[in-house]
């Protein structure tokens, strides 16, 4: 005797639920996500491409601080930002440099700017010494700083070739500081700036040359 399958109720519930769990249940399940379910850990990585992003959805928030870099950013942005030298000063030259003492050293030149609003400014300096010691197991080691409106900057500049030399030799120093006027824009400032000594450098040594420049970013 043959069995003949027959259609009942049970074979229907059984069969739609079957179909259910294997396909129809992740989009149940999907469609009742909660509000804020999602986290980074159910997301594949690289899965979220730009078109999955909506316009305007990224912002400067977003971004980490220092990982935009010039080649990220269009040409034409990056052609805006101009530099300009609103300012030049310069000293010496300066002797005498045998004593562990500050001298002020006067400046000709522009010495006073007054920081705009929307502009970043800083100052640059760049000094050339003589230096030479009288005792070759001490290096003779001279300094400039650079103050704006009294108060010292981080422009501290010492020659860049530390040498034991008992003749003279020429040294480069360099430094730089900034911003300027991004709480305050509007009040002038002055830069004024001195020289320190050293007592194992001989009587010929001397500041040169220092050139201080005064740079304006829009």
């Amino acid at each position: 005797m043959k069995l003949r399958p027959r259609l009942t109720y049970a074979n229907v519930v059984a069969t739609l639920a079957l179909v259910l769990a294997i396909g129809g249940g992740t989009v149940y399940a999907a469609s009742k996500l909660g509000k804020n379910t999602v986290t980074s850990k159910a997301i594949k990585k690289g899965a979220v491409k730009t078109s999955d992003l909506a316009k305007n959805a990224v912002n400067g928030s977003k971004v980490k601080d220092g990982t935009i870099e010039e080649g990220d950013l269009a040409a034409a942005l990056v052609s805006k930002l101009q530099a300009d030298v609103t300012g030049s000063a310069s000293g010496g030259p300066a002797t005498g440099l045998t004593t562990n003492t500050f001298n002020p050293l006067p400046l000709t030149g522009t010495t006073t700017f007054t920081p705009q609003a929307g502009d970043v400014s800083a100052i640059a300096a760049e000094a050339k010494f003589s230096i030479a010691t009288t005792n070759a197991l001490n290096e003779c080691s001279p300094d400039v700083a650079v103050f704006v409106n009294g108060e010292q900057t981080r422009i501290f500049i010492s020659p860049e070739t530390g040498t034991n030399s008992t003749t003279l030799v020429q040294s480069p120093g360099r430094d730089a500081t900034g911003p300027f006027g991004l709480v305050d824009p509007g009040t002038p400032l002055t830069i004024t700036a001195q020289v320190r000594g050293d007592t194992d450098c001989t009587p010929a040594t001397q500041l040169d040359r220092l050139e201080v420049r005064i740079v304006q970013i829009r």
